[in-house]
């Protein structure tokens, strides 16, 4: 008569080692886990049950599967509404929206009134701008006035740079929205992560392209 308990132990140990060659850790859990309890049997029936592997291995399970519900949760899609929603689509569509998500907590909603001066030119430039609604005037250091308004960023070159400003930036309606980040939270921020901090540059080179066509036409 087989030995099933043995022939289910051989069965999960092979599972278990093809979960290796797996390059997602989602599938590789959940094989691992299937390849764990596979084996329980060989620990459970026998003359005396083996507690020791038993309960190291159902630990193994356990902590596998809230693994694999935290991975689960994580890979749902995420749905953005509103100002949020608008931002990412306009600005951040290179970034996952997970990733979005907590660079957009790190900066502060802020609303502001006519002629306020945001930055400066010649001075430290401690804050990165993106504007929502309203218009902006940038005057250039040979007195030269251009208009910025939505989806916009302000200091970008800055940030990038770590300079000071190369212009005076204020506001030019009654009332303008703004997202502002404080610029050294940001940048240990993406100091985590080189491939962010990258993609995250190359956003604001766009948006620096973006200005400079705009301002030579």
């Amino acid at each position: 008569m087989p030995n099933i308990p043995l022939l289910l132990a051989n069965l999960g140990f092979g599972i278990i080692l093809i979960s290796l060659v797996f390059r997602d850790i989602l599938w590789l859990r959940v094989l691992c886990v299937l390849g764990t309890v596979l084996v329980f049997p060989l620990y459970v029936f026998r003359d005396e049950i083996v507690w020791t592997s038993l309960g190291w291995n159902f630990a193994g399970v356990l902590i596998n599967l809230l693994q694999i519900v935290i991975l689960i949760l994580y890979r749902r899609p995420l749905v953005l509404k509103g100002i949020e929603k608008q931002i990412y689509t306009s600005v951040f569509n290179a970034l996952n929206p997970r990733t979005f998500v907590k660079i957009f907590k790190l900066a502060n909603l802020e609303e502001y009134i006519d002629n306020t001066i945001l930055i400066r030119r010649n001075d430290p430039v401690g804050s990165l701008y993106l504007i929502i609604d309203g218009n902006v005037e940038v005057m250039l250091e040979d007195n030269t006035e251009r208009i910025i308004s939505s989806n916009t960023f302000i200091g970008e070159q800055a940030f990038i740079t770590g300079e000071t400003a190369s212009a005076t930036v204020r506001i030019l309606s009654d009332r303008a929205t703004l997202l502002k980040w404080d610029s050294r939270t940001l940048q240990d921020f993406l100091d985590k992560d080189a491939e962010l901090s990258n993609t995250f540059d190359l956003i604001l080179t766009t948006d620096i392209i973006g200005k400079l066509r705009r301002m030579g036409s």
